[in-house]
């Protein structure tokens, strides 16, 4: 076991010292290209298919986008393409749309897009990634040009935060070049326009100078991919990056002593975990997942890897800033001799070999907490390698449904459990495990206003969750991102969405 954190601590030391090299031979930030801003990202999507079920593909998709409703850094809730909205009934909810709005090619918005899209993202054959945040929705109905009724199939106290993850897209364009051609170039009436798609490496974009809330004043936007952390704080500090995220947290001091970068963070709601195919043995049975919850040194894992920075999850997958978190549970203490015992109890106390598949640099020091991971469920006899993909080749793994016997995964919550506990339900298409009872109690808690009774539902399902352990549950983690000290007008967002039209380079 102490191999493993020696190995940790010199390749921490090697990162550092690369990034520092670069920070004492670039004495100023220079932009590739002037008037443009380059956001370093851990990974792009494979594809532009609206409605893929990832902050990565979002974050790309509402730059050009816009939903209904929008959502500021901090998770509030603003207009977006609706200037106004109220429930009108207990299934009804009337919505006042923004005038004088134009798509990138020029045409105007209006209620048919609204109907368009909703029609598309519910239709029965659909897979379109958060279809389950609006699955309540029963039909769109067009008022006139500029309103339109959402009804509902019972009371949805999360409406409108569903529809701010849901771009608007334009009816005509998409019946014009077919779904393929929106999905090749995409339109929209976002802040900035398609420009070029290059898959595994940037999604470059132009500013609209018709868009709605005022030109953007970075002329162009580049987000580039660049999976190690090192090498985009490298990016960071030669200029060739203004903004960076998930900055690995032992490269911090190398960013804080330049003179042109600077580390900005912000609370999260994502539960970091490690979840399991709970459809093929052992992980089919749950005292072989208790047990590797058991195996895991959460919060030496924390102190040493993460420098403190988060917290250690509670037994469930919310942050204990989220509506619905449980109080009353208790993260799995470390204790390898329960583990052992959970193991030969399910008939594995000789052990067994498994694997764990992860991004790097998609969440704070990924692939070492996994390595970790792996060397202290080796000590109770669990062989565990690691299997470190690109995000393309993740999507891929994802779409087919096979991320291995255990995968590295964070859900975000949003501020409401609702946004997180949908992903393990069957409608998500994400999830290995099943219980009759979470699934009855996610629709309960989505179908009533009345807080009370939807707290209720949501301790008892993070108490499932607890007792049946579908995952790992790891840690609560920070986004840290790293921006070059001339950049105004923009801030971390704590939900991996980042709010560039405002952004400037001084």
């Amino acid at each position: 076991m102490q191999n493993i954190w020696s190995a940790i601590s010199r390749r921490s030391l090697l990162k550092s010292g690369v990034a520092l090299g670069i920070a004492t031979t670039v004495p100023r930030v220079v932009y590739a290209q002037e008037n443009s801003l380059v956001v370093g990202v851990q990974g792009l999507p494979d594809s532009l298919l609206m409605g893929m079920s990832s902050f990565s593909a979002e974050n790309l998709m509402l730059q050009t986008m816009t939903p209904l409703v929008l959502r500021d850094d901090e998770g509030n809730l603003k207009p977006g393409l609706a200037v106004k909205w109220e429930a009108v009934g207990d299934n009804v909810w009337r919505f006042e749309l923004r005038k004088d709005v134009k798509f990138h090619d020029g045409k105007p918005f209006t209620a048919e897009d609204v109907k368009f899209t909703l029609d598309y993202i519910l239709a029965p054959d659909s897979l379109y990634g958060t279809k389950a945040r609006i699955s309540q929705v029963e039909k769109t109905e067009i008022v006139d040009n500029t309103t339109v009724l959402i009804h509902t199939k019972g009371p949805f106290p999360t409406l409108t935060r569903g529809l701010s993850d849901i771009p608007i897209e334009p009816k005509h364009y998409v019946e014009k070049v077919g779904r393929e051609g929106m999905t090749a170039h995409p339109v929209g009436t976002g802040p900035f326009k398609f420009e070029e798609w290059v898959p595994g490496d940037r999604y470059s974009l132009t500013a609209f100078d018709g868009y709605w809330d005022g030109k953007p004043p970075s002329g162009r936007l580049v987000l580039r991919q660049i999976p190690e952390g090192s090498t985009r704080v490298a990016a960071l500090l030669a200029g060739e990056a203004q903004i960076v995220e998930e900055l690995p947290v032992d490269l911090q001091p190398s960013v804080e002593q330049s003179d042109n970068a600077e580390v900005l963070s912000v609370e999260s709601t994502v539960g970091l975990l490690l979840t399991f195919d709970t459809t093929k043995p052992p992980f089919d049975d749950k005292r072989v997942r208790q047990a590797l919850n058991y195996a895991i040194d959460k919060e030496k894992i924390l102190k040493r890897l993460l420098m403190g920075n988060g917290t250690v999850l509670q037994g469930q997958m919310l942050t204990s800033n989220t509506f619905g978190f449980n109080p009353d549970l208790s993260f799995y203490p470390y204790d390898p001799g329960k583990a052992k015992a959970l193991l030969e109890e399910a008939g594995h106390g000789d052990g067994f070999e498994t694997s764990i598949t992860t991004r790097s640099g998609k969440y704070l020091a990924d692939v070492d907490i996994c390595n970790v991971c792996a060397a202290m469920l080796g000590e109770v006899g669990v062989k565990t390698t690691v299997n470190v993909v690109e995000q393309g080749v993740f999507s891929k793994m994802t779409s087919a449904h096979d991320m291995g016997p255990i995968h590295m995964v964070g859900w975000y919550s949003l501020g409401d459990a609702d946004f997180a506990t949908v992903w393990f339900t069957e409608a998500s298409g994400r999830s290995f495990w099943h219980s009759d009872e979470y699934e009855k109690l996610f629709v309960e808690a989505r179908s009533t206003v009345d807080e009370n009774a939807r707290l209720k539902a949501y301790h008892r399902m993070m108490a499932l969750m607890h007792e049946e352990a579908p995952s790992i549950f790891l840690f609560g983690l920070p986004s840290i991102y790293g921006a070059a000290k001339g950049l105004t007008d923009w801030l971390p967002p704590s939900d991996k969405i980042q709010r560039l039209a405002d952004a400037k380079l001084g």
